[in-house]
């Protein structure tokens, strides 16, 4: 290493401080609460597995138990590392006997094709990726829009009965199939999301012109509040499921075969604990990231992650915190350069 390599001064991290919705993520996030707002994304990547081993090959590199899904069902589950560290978390959806579907965000798909890789034989359990925009419905009315969007695109078919997280109904028009699938609520706001091929997406688009176009900063406000962890933000391959308390979003099944970072996961709830959790934040001051979380004490006790600021609750933020510091506890947050904030852990 020269000398002006080793003498290269390291760049500070700058603290971004949340800041309100503007206008147009405000009528998002309103619509979102009150009515309905849709928003078309392609932040997702999507892996088909098929074949008489692909529920086989599939279960063994997931937390959940990939073969209790009947056809129209899904899941929520992570990939792990060997030493049990989230490589990526993810939607399976059960298409057919032979065929599932894997979401996961663009974030985390590296690591998650990698694994794949490295581990599936694509002779024994075929594996595609599948490109597909998604059509995201949110609000007390979206089921309603979603049914209106599914008859346009085949009127014949019977009203979709999507009543639990994850389940799925797939269709078929020009040779061309979608899927609509039932998200789980985000701080008690209904989600549905349509994948539909590019060849389609115009005709959707047509379709739910008049509704309120929903907007990435609005919903991840709704994110935010609702505590649902982001991979590559909230949590990456240094976090534990049970950090991330994905045990508690039913990712993790502990009565299946073995699985990549099995040992981990059931050493920690059989035997132990995890030292630390992601916990939800209040305050009345706009919060930042990355900051540094310490209790009544001045003792550091975490970290926070992600940091809005909420139409409905105010600032909010996503925090990893130790686990004796309790719901109602006082902390402090502080950011470099900036004033400790006050803040509450809320749940």
């Amino acid at each position: 290493m020269s000398v002006t390599e080793a003498s290269s001064p390291v760049e500070p991290i700058v603290p971004v401080i949340a800041e309100p919705l503007p206008s147009e993520d405000l009528r998002a996030y309103s619509a979102m609460r009150e009515s309905v707002a849709v928003l078309e994304t392609t932040a997702s990547h999507h892996l088909e597995f098929s074949g008489a081993q692909a529920a086989a090959a599939l279960n063994g590199l997931v937390t959940n138990n990939v073969l209790t899904l009947n056809v129209g069902d899904g899941q929520y589950a992570a990939a792990l590392t060997a030493k049990g560290r989230i490589v990526a978390d993810m939607r399976i959806v059960r298409l057919a006997d032979e065929r599932f579907l894997t979401s996961v965000s663009s974030a985390a798909w590296p690591g998650w094709r990698d694994l794949v890789r490295k581990f599936v034989n694509p002779r024994l359990a075929k594996y595609t990726e599948r490109s597909f925009r998604s059509v995201l419905f949110y609000g007390p009315h979206s089921a309603q829009a979603l049914e209106r969007v599914l008859s346009a695109l085949n009127p014949s078919a019977p009203a979709a009965s999507l009543t639990l997280p994850f389940a799925t109904v797939s269709r078929v028009r020009d040779d061309l199939e979608y899927h609509a699938i039932r998200l789980p609520s985000l701080d008690d706001i209904v989600g549905y999301e349509l994948l539909v091929p590019d060849a389609l997406a115009e005709f959707v688009r047509a379709t739910v012109a008049d509704y309120t176009p929903g907007t990435a900063p609005a919903l991840n406000v709704l994110r935010v509040e609702s505590g649902c962890p982001e991979w590559g933000r909230d949590m990456d391959d240094t976090t534990i499921p049970q950090e991330a308390n994905l045990g508690a979003l039913h990712a993790l099944s502990f009565d299946k075969g073995c699985y990549t970072g099995q040992e981990t996961v059931a050493r920690i709830h059989f035997r132990g604990h995890v030292n630390r959790h992601l916990r939800v934040l209040t305050s009345s001051t706009p919060l930042a990231t990355p900051a540094e979380v310490r209790d009544a004490n001045d003792k550091p006790v975490g970290d926070v992650r992600s940091a809005v600021i909420s139409p409905r609750y105010g600032p909010v933020a996503i925090a990893m915190i130790r686990r004796e510091q309790e719901p109602g506890a006082e902390v402090q947050v502080l950011a470099a350069g900036l004033s400790p904030v006050p803040a509450r852990i809320d749940r």
